[in-house]
This record gives structure tokens, C-alpha cells and sequence, in this order.
């Protein structure tokens, strides 16, 4: 299949699970999630483009535990938010001294490196952005090995589309990955991988029926 009808089908299945604002609202413990920003939006998403898929691959039952890590966790628990941190202080400031001597490589988009008194106010920037801007759905699936296959797959046919374009004006054009600014995802692992074939189609499909609505 071409990856402009892999996004469509892909879109147009999760568009049947539920929306949720934040992780204690999810019922499942194990899945896949799909991130959904406001103001994003294509003609695969003309309710919201996806524009991050993202997994729990090291753990079992850790789907929501994984979501907290992002909406209210720390910048180096969490590349998502090094991603948006970055990005709110490049378009900001290009120069901003947190990110000096140059992209991925200040104190903030480095991981492991602490955040300083300048820009530990981003965490909270952070934090208010993913509760007030971002939504998601998850997907049911118990085997970790098909969640790692699943994710990788996905977020290379997503990446692949040429149809959903980010906006001219959408925060990931501030990243510092080259891979997050051309892709249109908040994702830089598999992007230019594998596509799904009919048979990961169909599988995701089956997935997203089983998936339990709250």
C-alpha cells in the first residue's frame, strides 16, 4: 500500500476510540498511544492529524505510568518533552543560553543534563502545554513484542505521508531534530522505516475493536 492510504486508514481507524486529556482517564494498562495537537489538523486528520505515537516497550502495565512521564514529568525522563522544551525556547529565542552551543546540544536538549535556574520554568511550560493543547488515544495491546513492531511501523508510514503536512505555524518547526521539523511528528526513532504492510493494517484494526471504550 501507498503510505498516503496507510495514514487514511490509519487515522480513520483510531478516529473510533475515544479522546482522552489526560493518563488517569485511560482504561487499559498495556497499548500504544497517538497524540493529537490542537490546531494540527490534515485531510487524513480534518479532526487532528497525529503527531506522536508513542509505547511503554521496556515494561508491562506501564501505559499509563508512561503518559504521566510525559505531562507532568521531567525533560530527560521523557525525549517528547526535550523535544517541546526546545522548541517553546528556540521559537522564543533562537539564542536562548539553555540551548547554546548549538541544537540538541545545550544543558536542556541533552539528555541526563540537569536543567538550570533559567530553564527549569520550562518544565511547567511544558507540563501546561501537553494538558491544555495536546489529546490522545491508546490501543489495547498486551504483547510487548507487537507494540515495539506496531510502533515502528506506524510511525514510519505516518512519517511517510505527504498529504498530512504540519502547519506553518506548528511548534515542531522550532525543534531541533531534522527528522521531528520534515516528518511532522514528535518522533525521531523510525521514521523512514518499514511501512505496514495489509497484514499490520489488519492487525490494527482487530486492535482498536478490542480496545475497551470507558
Amino acid at each position: 500500500m501507498k503510505s498516503t492510504a496507510l495514514c487514511q486508514a490509519i487515522h480513520g481507524h483510531l478516529r473510533t476510540l475515544p479522546v482522552f486529556t489526560a493518563p488517569k482517564q485511560i482504561p487499559i494498562a498495556d497499548g500504544l498511544y497517538f497524540f493529537y495537537e490542537s490546531g494540527e489538523t490534515s485531510q487524513h486528520g480534518p479532526d487532528g492529524r497525529i503527531v506522536r505515537v508513542g509505547n511503554h516497550p521496556r515494561s508491562q502495565g506501564g501505559l499509563v505510568r508512561r503518559l504521566q512521564n510525559h505531562t507532568s514529568g521531567r525533560k530527560n525522563g521523557s525525549v517528547f518533552r526535550k523535544f517541546l522544551g526546545g522548541a517553546l525556547m528556540r521559537a522564543e529565542n533562537p539564542n536562548h543560553p539553555c540551548l547554546a552551543p548549538g541544537p540538541g546540544k545545550g544543558h536542556w536538549e541533552r539528555q541526563n543534563q540537569k536543567a538550570c535556574s533559567r530553564c527549569k520554568p520550562t518544565e511547567q511550560q511544558v507540563s501546561s502545554l501537553l494538558r491544555t493543547k495536546f489529546t490522545f488515544r491508546c490501543v489495547l495491546i498486551e504483547s510487548r513484542e507487537e507494540r515495539n513492531r506496531l510502533e515502528e511501523v506506524l510511525i514510519a508510514s505516518l512519517s511517510a505521508c505527504s498529504t498530512c503536512l504540519p502547519s506553518p505555524n506548528w511548534l515542531g518547526r522550532a525543534a531541533y531534530s531534522e527528522v521531528v521539523r520534515r516528518s511532522g511528528l514528535w518522533n525521531s526513532q523510525h521514521v523512514g522505516g518499514r511501512l505496514m504492510g495489509a497484514e499490520d493494517l489488519e492487525r490494527l484494526a482487530e486492535l482498536v475493536k478490542k480496545t475497551p471504550r470507558p
